[in-house]
């Protein structure tokens, strides 16, 4: 499928935009450089307002204190490149607004670092409950596991679990339940996963029911999205979802940008897509515990090829 002409123009633009400011931060920048640099600003509106969004989400970058992009953006003899790509996954991925931090995203992110149970990017791991309860943790998240005599809570800090209830052997018996972004979800005999979403929390329910509050209850083979404390409306939940446990993305019918942001999590760095190329369809399952692997496969199965700009900034472009 084509690409809009405006769309090719942005994405373009950013990309001289994110050059011209790697080339002006480089300490080998010449009086000619910063001389092309300024026939290439006026050269039109477009050029200009790139320009501001880079700066922007420079100052932005370094009004973040330790954050990783600010660390990447004063590394060392690979600046320039560094540069140039981490501005332009920025500046691609939703603008300058996207990089503020509210206060309770902080709070999440500090209670998620002194997590009982961490995974790192690209680590999947059991989680270990006290009862017969089988959990599962994906990639770069935390939970912390806090049963007493009245309840087995377990508070998603960060990412998404995968949890499979057994039989409690207290008396009396203590429900199950699992709290993010601080919604209480219940579980009802089941088996479902919790993620953490920019958005809220999505649950997935493959066996059983779980109990949202007091009030919603979501019964298997369904999904839901929670909005600030606002279940949103149904859909259809795949037992496929939740392959990552078993190391595996499954895809059917998936579009080509969707897969790689899923592909994306179990990575360090930039992994995405030409934009004429976002509503290819993939088939099939890929591992997550070799996601280049995963990509040899998917560049033999579509009409693509997989470029390696940076060992952690890769595209897939046309072939």
């Amino acid at each position: 499928m084509a690409m809009p002409e405006s769309a090719v123009l942005e994405y373009s633009v950013l990309e001289q935009a994110a050059e011209w400011f790697a080339v002006l931060g480089a300490p080998d920048a010449r009086a000619a450089d910063h001389a092309a640099w300024q026939r290439w600003l006026d050269a039109s509106a477009a050029h200009r307002e790139a320009w501001r969004r880079v700066e922007q989400l420079h100052a932005q970058l370094h009004a973040l204190p330790g954050a990783p992009a600010r660390t990447a953006l004063m590394a060392g003899p690979r600046r320039r490149r560094t540069i140039k790509a981490l501005l332009l996954l920025l500046c691609a991925g939703g603008g300058a607004a996207s990089l503020a931090w509210r206060p309770a995203e902080l709070r999440n992110y500090v209670a998620a670092r002194n997590a009982e149970h961490r995974t790192g990017v690209g680590a999947i791991a059991t989680l270990p409950l006290p009862d017969r309860t089988r959990g599962w943790l994906n990639t770069d998240s935390a939970a912390d596991v806090a049963y007493d005599d009245s309840q087995r809570l377990i508070i998603l800090r960060r990412g998404e679990i995968l949890l499979h209830s057994g039989a409690d052997a207290h008396a009396p018996a203590r429900p199950l339940v699992v709290e993010a972004n601080g919604q209480r979800l219940r579980a009802l005999g089941t088996r479902f996963s919790v993620r953490m979403t920019e958005q809220g929390t999505r649950l997935a329910v493959y066996q059983g029911a779980v109990e949202i509050g007091t009030q919603t209850v979501v019964p298997a083979g369904s999904q839901v999205d929670i909005v600030d404390g606002h279940p949103g409306p149904l859909v259809v939940s795949s037992e496929e979802a939740s392959a990552w446990s078993r190391h595996l993305l499954i895809a059917t019918q998936m579009r080509l940008d969707e897969f790689l942001r899923e592909l994306g999590r179990y990575r360090h760095g930039h992994l995405g897509c030409d934009p004429a190329l976002a509503e290819l369809r993939v088939v099939g399952s890929y591992p997550l515990d070799d996601t280049e692997r995963a990509l040899t496969m998917l560049q033999a199965a579509l009409p693509v090829q997989v470029r390696h700009t940076l060992s952690w900034w890769v595209t897939v472009v046309p072939r």
